[in-house]
C-alpha cells in the first residue's frame, strides 16, 4: 500500500468516526457532549470557529491578486481557493453537528430575521460558499474573474465580523466584547489562512520532491515574514485584550478573567500560536528554510485552534445569574470521545476534499 492509499484510509477512518457520532448525536441527543445549561458552547463550535475563520483568511489571501492587484501571488491563487472550499466543508460539518441536525440550518435559512447575526450568517455562508465554487471553476478553466474575487472578499468580510458580533452578544461578560471581536477575528483568521496555505504548499512541495524556483523561494520567504508580522500584531491585541480584561471586569467577573488567563488554552495560543511564529518568521535564517516555514506555520494553527476553544470557554464557565445557583464560581470542562469526533471528523473531511484536489485538479497550475 502506497503512501497516498494509507493517508485516504486514515482519513476515511476519521470519517467513519464522524458518521458513527452524526448517529449518535441524532439518536440519543446531546447527552453525548459536555454540554450543559451553563457550558452551552464546547469543542465543535470552537472547531467551527477555527475553520470558519481560517477559510475566511484564505479568502484575504486569494485576494491579493485579485483585488489588491499583486500579480506575484497569483501562483498560489488556485490552491488558496480550492483550501477555502475544504476547510469552509470542514466548517459545516461541525457547525450541524453543534446544531445537533440539518434541519436547523434549514430552519435558519427559511425563517428570515434580519435582526438576527445568525441569520445572517447562514445567508453568508450560502452565498459564499456559492461564490467560491465558482471563482475556482474558473480558475480550473485557465481564467480568474475580477468581479467573482472581489465578491468572495467582500462575504469573507463580512462572515468574520458578523461572527465576532453573534459569538460577542452574550450578555456581561467583558471577555466576549462584540466591538473588539469583531475585528479581532479577520485578523486572526488572516494569519490563520496564511498559515494553512503556507503549511499545505510547504509539505506538498517536500513530499512531491519539487524544487522550488528562486522566484517562488523568495515569494514563499515573503509570505512567511509577513505572516511572522500579523502574528506579532495579534499578539499585540491578545495582550491589550488581556489587560483591558482584568481591567474592565467586576470583582465577580474577575474570576473567570483569571481562570482564562490561567488556562492551557489561552497560553498555548499566546505562547506556541503567536510568540514562537513571529520570533521564528522574524529571523531570517530560520524563514528560508522549509522546516522552519513549516513549524512556525503548524505552531500558529495549533495556537489559533486552542484559541478558539479558549474563547468559547472563556465566555461560559462562570456562571452567572439563576444558573449560579448551587455551583461552583468556575465549571470544569473536558470533551467527551464524541466531542474529539466530531473535531476529527471536519479536519477529515477538510483533508480528504484537499487531498483529492491536490491529486486530481492539478493546483500548482497558473490561471491566465
Amino acid at each position: 500500500m502506497n503512501r497516498y492509499n494509507l493517508w485516504i484510509g486514515l482519513l476515511g477512518l476519521g470519517i467513519l468516526l464522524g458518521l458513527w457520532t452524526t448517529f449518535k448525536v441524532y439518536s440519543v441527543g446531546f447527552a453525548v457532549y459536555a454540554k450543559t445549561d451553563v457550558l452551552v458552547w464546547t469543542l465543535p463550535l470552537s472547531t467551527y470557529i477555527f475553520f470558519s475563520l481560517t477559510s475566511a483568511g484564505l479568502a484575504f489571501v486569494s485576494s491579493f491578486p485579485v483585488v489588491f492587484g499583486i500579480k506575484r501571488y497569483e501562483v498560489i491563487e488556485k490552491r488558496t481557493v480550492y483550501l477555502e472550499i475544504a476547510v469552509l466543508l470542514g466548517s459545516f460539518v461541525c457547525l450541524i453537528l453543534h446544531l445537533g441536525a440539518p434541519l436547523n440550518v434549514i430552519y435558519i435559512l427559511l425563517s428570515p430575521n434580519p435582526a438576527s447575526p445568525l441569520w445572517w450568517l447562514a445567508v453568508l455562508y450560502g452565498a459564499y460558499f456559492v461564490l467560491l465554487l465558482s471563482a475556482f471553476w474558473r480558475i480550473h478553466t485557465g481564467s480568474i474573474s475580477k468581479t467573482l474575487g472581489m465578491l468572495v472578499f467582500i462575504i469573507a468580510i463580512f462572515t468574520s465580523t458578523t461572527l465576532g458580533w453573534l459569538l460577542g452578544m452574550t450578555d456581561a461578560r467583558p471577555s466576549l466584547n462584540a466591538s473588539f471581536f469583531s475585528f479581532y477575528f479577520p485578523l486572526t483568521g488572516l494569519a490563520s489562512g496564511m498559515a494553512a496555505l503556507l503549511l499545505f504548499t510547504m509539505i506538498y512541495n517536500y513530499l512531491t520532491n519539487q524544487s522550488l524556483t528562486a522566484d517562488r523561494d523568495a515569494l514563499f520567504n515573503e509570505f512567511a515574514r509577513l505572516m511572522g508580522i500579523v502574528a506579532g500584531v495579534i499578539g499585540v491585541l491578545f495582550l491589550w485584550r488581556t489587560v483591558s480584561g482584568g481591567i474592565s471586569s467586576t470583582a465577580v467577573e474577575y474570576q473567570a478573567f483569571k481562570h482564562m488567563v490561567g488556562s492551557i488554552p489561552y497560553n498555548i495560543e499566546f505562547w506556541l500560536g503567536l510568540v514562537a511564529p513571529t520570533v521564528l518568521m522574524l529571523v531570517p535564517k530560520i524563514r528560508a528554510t522549509v522546516g522552519g516555514k513549516i513549524t512556525a506555520s503548524a505552531l500558529l494553527l495549533v495556537g489559533m485552534f486552542a484559541g478558539r476553544l479558549e474563547f468559547v470557554l472563556s465566555g461560559v464557565v462562570r456562571p452567572l445569574g439563576q444558573m449560579a445557583e448551587g455551583r461552583p464560581e468556575i465549571v470544569s470542562y473536558m470533551p467527551t470521545v464524541y466531542e474529539v469526533f466530531v473535531a476529527l471528523f471536519g479536519f477529515a473531511v477538510m483533508l480528504l476534499v484537499y487531498s483529492i484536489g491536490e491529486r486530481y485538479l492539478k493546483l500548482e497550475a497558473v490561471p491566465d
